[in-house]
């Protein structure tokens, strides 16, 4: 794939990325479900090129969603989460099967309060939630979030072999030189 073709693949994955990103306005009951759909772009473009392009195109939506999409929460998952988490997630996938699963919970948890902790803070984001919380809810919200993220990371590694295995080279003879 030519450079030209490299730049126009990116520059779509940008659009429908930011596209993902403003449904999260649209509908808030998807303010989790939209940021982890937009990954999948980054995910497309990583495995469709390489993962230097695939950071470009993570770090052009994030600038563009918060410059132009309204909910700042979801934005803020989408930068400090489900944008970045395709680009990091071949890293944990050469470590061993057992160290991947607590390695990744870490970044999870870790990514996801430091998220909400700026989010809070800075941005004054969900602030009224953590009034309602008593000490148990925020660790079984925290559990409820991990077990849904290793649904996500093995959704993000079927979908990833689905794709090289049955589509790339469909994608890659529209991008063919002739």
């Amino acid at each position: 794939m030519n450079n030209t073709s490299k730049t126009a693949l990116s520059a779509l994955s940008v659009a429908l990325g930011t596209v993902f990103m403003f449904l999260s306005s649209a509908i808030p009951t998807l303010e989790y479900a939209v940021p982890a759909a937009a990954g999948f772009v980054v995910l497309f473009v990583q495995a469709e090129i390489n993962k230097s392009w695939a950071a470009g195109v993570y770090a052009a939506t994030s600038l563009l969603g918060v410059l132009l999409v309204p909910n700042k929460e979801a934005m803020g998952m989408y930068i400090a989460l489900f944008g970045l988490y395709p680009l990091l997630k071949s890293f944990f996938d050469k470590l061993p099967k057992a160290i991947s699963y607590v390695v990744k919970s870490l970044f999870f948890v870790t990514v996801t309060l430091g998220a909400y902790f700026i989010m809070i803070k800075l941005f004054g984001i969900a602030a009224e939630i953590l009034e309602d919380l008593n000490k148990i809810t925020l660790p079984i919200l925290v559990l409820a979030g991990l077990v849904a993220f290793i649904i996500y990371d093995r959704a993000m590694m079927l979908i990833e072999r689905l794709y090289i295995n049955r589509y790339h080279k469909y994608v890659a003879r529209l991008f063919k030189r002739k």
